[in-house]
């Protein structure tokens, strides 16, 4: 051992790297497949510790890969299959209750109409009344009238008949008589009291006038009880009005009418029957062919039971736009001077804007609208092409349907079952005050009730809620992935803070160099000495505040 006596000594640090002069970072491809090991081995979800599990042999750990990826897929898959069908499907109808009372339905309009549409006694009259030009006579008047339910009549006029139409309509204007005073002159139900001769509502007998009124509808002139489709007075302040209702079922407690048919007095038709029809609907839906319709023949006694059934949408469809719940509500959209929105009056209603565009006029049975005429037997060339419009025609759909007819979100149904019978003429009746001084001869009686005390209840719903995606998305991830909320919470966590925590230690760590050698030298006046040992690196600032040291250097 050499002892060196103290003397000034400076100490300068030097830095020297392996290899190349500079410093190499850790490789970022090595920090996160340790960072994925690390995750293999701490989460729960199936098949991903033998990945990595190190009793395992390459091949055990590749198949285990393998299976992990194809459950991975076949799982995200299946949630974008759900996803879509969803997606297309957003709300769904489902039976909420078949155990609805039925005081909380209300009942659907009655309307009747007689086959017959034009009495021959009222157009024997009314041909007689007229003053005629010379060229017409009273008698080709009364012939001519047979025509006149072919204005608003599906079957075409042929050339001979539209002259004759057309020359009556000269008449008509001399007369100054309009299209609606002719079909209320005609039709044998000018009054409500000719059609339905006795009514009873609840066991109440009634003044048919006082619960029926006279509507035209695209058949005639009929009578219809609980009716409000059309608002009558739409410049006054809108009333309040709502459908009657019933507490009770079976029969005779809702509505019983006798209808008077004369059989004699049928002058013109567009059914090969006698009797009347009868037209079961909702109570703000107009009355046409396409709502349901039975017929009562005379001397016959029909039952109609009614099965009503409500369909109601909770909170949350709102939220949608019309076209992707496919409905609108009845406050929603108006459309010409109805009351509420229905899928029915609003394709009755297209019909009617189709002939107003292209007739310049509407049918009777709409209510006219500023500045449009009634349509007359000058328009039936052009109603006709309208009525039997043919595919080859150039008028496309879309030019057709100014808007889009979608369902109503709410709403009633009414199926119905018909019971029919004789109406005997020699029966004792008497003890019912219903048949009091009645004449039961052509008569028919009709009675229409609800059939049961309960109601179905449909409910329109969100099917695209978070309670069903967590059960449909949840189900299919745990059966394929084993996932949890745990594992879940436990992923999210990972890549998260534990990741992001990794991420600024492994930044900051590749600041420092690595694999560095520090080497003092020591300088004296006298000898240079040189310290060849290798230490753990030393901060360079640490040796400036150490200028003078001894040194023991063993020599062997």
């Amino acid at each position: 051992m050499v002892q060196v006596a103290p003397e000034r000594i400076t100490i300068t640090p030097k830095l020297f790297s392996q290899g190349k002069n500079r410093s190499k970072k850790p490789s970022k491809k090595r920090f996160c497949v340790n960072k994925l090991v690390e995750f293999c081995k701490r989460t729960d979800l199936h098949g991903y510790k033998y990945i990595v599990m190190e009793g395992l042999s390459y091949s055990e750990r590749c198949c285990w890969a393998v299976a992990v990826l194809v459950s991975v897929g076949i799982a995200a898959y299946f949630v974008v299959t759900a996803y879509k069908w969803y997606a297309r499907n957003p709300i769904v109808t489902v039976i909420e209750s078949t155990q609805g009372a039925i005081w909380d339905v209300p009942f659907p309009a009655v309307t009747i109409c007689d086959l017959n549409i034009v009495s021959r006694k009222a157009a024997r009259a009314l041909a007689d009344n007229l003053t005629l030009p010379n060229d017409v006579t009273a008698d080709f008047v009364f012939k001519t009238f047979r025509l006149v339910p072919l204005l608003y009549s599906t079957f075409t006029a042929d050339p001979s008949e539209r002259d004759d139409l057309q020359k009556l309509q000269t008449v008509l204007d001399f007369n100054n008589l309009t299209i609606e005073s002719l079909f209320r002159r005609l039709s044998p139900a000018s009054s409500c009291n000719n059609l339905v001769q006795r009514c009873m509502w609840k066991n109440a007998i009634y003044r048919c006038d006082d619960i029926f009124k006279q509507i035209f509808t695209v058949l005639s002139l009929c009578c219809t009880f609980n009716y409000y489709a059309i608002d009558d007075n739409p410049k006054e302040e809108p009333i309040l009005v709502t459908p009657r209702r019933v507490a009770s079922c079976g029969y005779q407690t809702a509505l019983t009418v006798l209808l008077y048919t004369d059989p004699d007095d049928y002058y013109s038709a567009t059914i090969a029957s006698q009797g009347a029809l009868v037209i079961i609907d909702n109570a703000y839906n107009i009355p046409d062919l396409d709502s349901p319709v039975r017929m009562v023949n005379p001397s016959t006694e029909l039952l109609i039971a009614l099965s009503p059934e409500r369909t109601y949408t909770t909170s949350g469809i709102r939220s949608f736009s019309p076209e992707q719940r496919q409905c609108y509500y009845s406050d929603e959209i108006q459309i010409g001077r109805f009351r509420q929105y229905s899928f029915h009056n609003c394709m009755s209603y297209q019909k009617v804007e189709w002939i107003k565009k292209t007739c310049d006029c509407m049918p009777l049975a709409f209510s006219i609208e500023v500045p449009y005429r009634t349509c007359n037997f000058r328009d039936i060339d052009c109603l006709n092409s309208i009525y039997h419009e043919n595919e080859n025609q150039t008028n496309s759909h879309e030019e057709r349907n100014a808007f889009q007819c979608l369902p109503e979100c709410e709403h009633y149904d009414y199926p119905l079952e018909v019971a029919l019978g004789n109406l005997a003429e020699n029966a004792y009746v008497n003890g019912l005050p219903f048949f009091d001084d009645v004449n039961i001869k052509n008569r028919s009686l009709l009675n229409v009730f609800f059939n049961d005390l309960v109601s179905t209840r449909y409910r329109r719903d969100v099917y695209l809620n978070w309670q069903n995606i967590l059960a449909a998305f949840g189900g299919l991830l745990s059966l394929m992935l084993g996932f949890t909320l745990i594992s879940g919470f436990d992923l999210v966590l990972f890549f998260t803070v534990h990741l992001a925590y990794d991420a600024a230690s492994y930044a900051r760590d590749s600041v420092r160099p690595r694999n560095t050698l520090y080497v003092n030298e020591f300088n004296t006046k006298k000898k240079r000495w040189t310290d060849n040992a290798t230490i753990n690196p030393i901060n360079p600032k640490s040796l400036e505040k150490h200028k003078s040291v001894y040194i023991e250097r063993r020599r062997y």
